[in-house]
């Protein structure tokens, strides 16, 4: 870990830490390391909020902190290659912070994550995976009005039997086993650590299947 890039995180000093991402990438530091000490950062601001140390701005501030460092690093990790493929957004109402913060713990994995954004249909997430071709689909789900768009999503991997090669998992307010098992996808997650071991998971289901 840098320990001067985690230190500007947790502190939630963007463009400082901007400035210092650069400067550690012309010396020579590995993106990795980099990235690796964004995403402690994350998890100690996310472990201090569910303590009761943070509250949820604090959160917000952390989430946009950790995209202006991975903004400078992105091109370098592409590089590094992708521990699998995730498109996310949210069904049917404009919940967006929960989303964004399991999205920075995906990004801090290694994973490459596609946001379509919020208050989206079924149909937003069909035509995107025709177009980006995700190992997973991850969904947030704030409201019941969302549960119909999930299930036209599952039918539609369904009829084009894309069950092996595409998992879809959700999250949210609404998300929980009952729902899960009922509507058929593939899992759910409650908080960020339980929706990074899953998409670990999935991808180990989707590598068998090829």
């Amino acid at each position: 870990m840098i320990t001067e890039i985690y230190e500007l995180a947790i502190s939630f000093k963007p463009f400082e830490l901007e400035e210092v991402v650069r400067r550690y990438l012309k010396t020579g530091a590995d993106p990795k390391e980099i990235l690796d000490s964004l995403r402690k950062a994350l998890l100690y601001s996310y472990q201090m909020y569910r303590n009761g140390g943070f509250a949820l701005p604090h959160l917000s501030a952390m989430v946009a902190t950790f995209h202006m460092g991975f903004e400078v690093l992105k091109d370098r990790i592409k590089g590094l290659g992708s521990k699998g493929r995730i498109l996310m957004g949210t069904l049917g109402s404009i919940h967006y912070i929960g989303k964004d913060i399991i999205k920075c713990f995906y990004i801090g994995e290694g994973f490459e994550v596609i946001d379509l954004g919020e208050n989206l249909l079924a149909e937003n997430f069909i035509q995107s995976i025709e177009k980006y071709k995700p190992d997973i689909i991850a969904v947030s789900i704030f409201l019941t009005n969302a549960i119909k768009e999930l299930e036209k999503l599952v039918d539609y991997l369904e009829r084009r039997s894309l069950r092996d090669k595409v998992k879809i998992i959700i999250g949210g307010a609404v998300a929980n086993d009952a729902i899960a098992r009922k509507y058929r996808v593939d899992g759910w997650g409650r908080d960020p650590e339980s929706a990074v071991k899953l998409a670990y998971k999935m991808m180990k289901e989707v590598k068998k299947s090829e």
